[in-house]
């Protein structure tokens, strides 16, 4: 069968055991081939969008993941069952350990905005928690931003580490980085790297129209992508301009601001 992915794709996917893949999952080369979203996911490390996936036991859709194995040309490829949606009654836990409320509260909060398209969505307002959590691996404590990945409902974490790898080089210097045309500057990549939601001004679609955005860093994904902070919806309805990063309750709005000044000058 004749693919349409990139060279570059097929030398990153040719390290996989397909015939593996295929004998326990019924999922073939083939079958991601002719797929270039789910290809170039698992080439780049993220969690793929779903794929059917059956076995004797199985029967389902599932998400793929692939990583190198260290000292061997193979990469193995860890395949995601999608878990039931979780709730404010359930204990997220991340290698085993239990995150804080406030994580698993963050990591579920929902509101809604007006996509491209101009029609309403719904969905996750967070793409992380919003900051780093401390987990011990290995004996070590470490700090990971945490993330669901929403396909599977899986909860999901990256280190700060490897997240400062990804925007930064090795001599500290912001890559190559950037969404809707606007590269990152120093301190979006750091606020990127601290999971907070960061503000991009001259943004610009596909025809040509700027805007502006929020972005954070998704841990599940392993990239950064648009969020719609819910702070930021409450703003937008009194009128506040939040500025790069600035939350809700940071700066007076023009109602507080009026209602102050007015009664000053009672006072006086």
């Amino acid at each position: 069968m004749e693919h349409t992915i990139s060279k570059e794709l097929q030398e990153k996917l040719d390290n996989i055991n397909w015939e593996s893949l295929q004998a326990n999952y019924g999922i073939s080369k083939d079958y991601v081939y002719s797929n270039n979203s789910v290809a170039s996911q698992l080439a780049y490390g993220q969690p793929t969008d779903l794929i059917p996936a059956r076995n004797d036991v199985f029967s389902g859709m599932v998400s793929l993941r692939a990583y190198p194995v260290q000292d061997s040309p193979e990469w193995k490829v860890k395949v995601i069952a999608m878990e039931k949606e979780k709730t404010k009654y359930d204990t997220l836990t991340l290698y085993n350990q239990p995150l804080p409320d406030r994580v698993r509260d963050a990591l579920l909060q929902r509101t809604d905005w007006v996509g491209n398209d101009g029609k309403t969505k719904y969905g996750h307002a967070n793409a992380n928690a919003g900051e780093p959590v401390k987990l011990t691996i290995d004996g070590r404590e470490q700090q990971f931003l945490v993330s669901i990945h929403q396909p599977t409902n899986v909860v999901m974490g990256m280190s700060v580490d490897q997240v400062k790898a990804h925007l930064f080089d090795k001599d500290g210097n912001v890559r190559d980085r950037g969404m809707y045309g606007v590269q990152f500057t120093p301190e979006q990549a750091k606020g990127l790297a601290e999971g907070r939601a960061v503000r991009l001004d001259g943004c610009r679609n596909k025809e040509g129209q700027t805007f502006s955005c929020y972005v954070q860093f998704d841990a599940a994904q392993r990239q950064v992508v648009a969020c719609h902070p819910a702070w930021l919806k409450e703003a937008q309805k009194t009128g506040t301009d939040l500025g790069l990063g600035q939350q809700k309750g940071q700066e007076k709005t023009p109602l507080k601001q009026e209602k102050a000044a007015n009664k000053k000058a009672v006072k006086r």
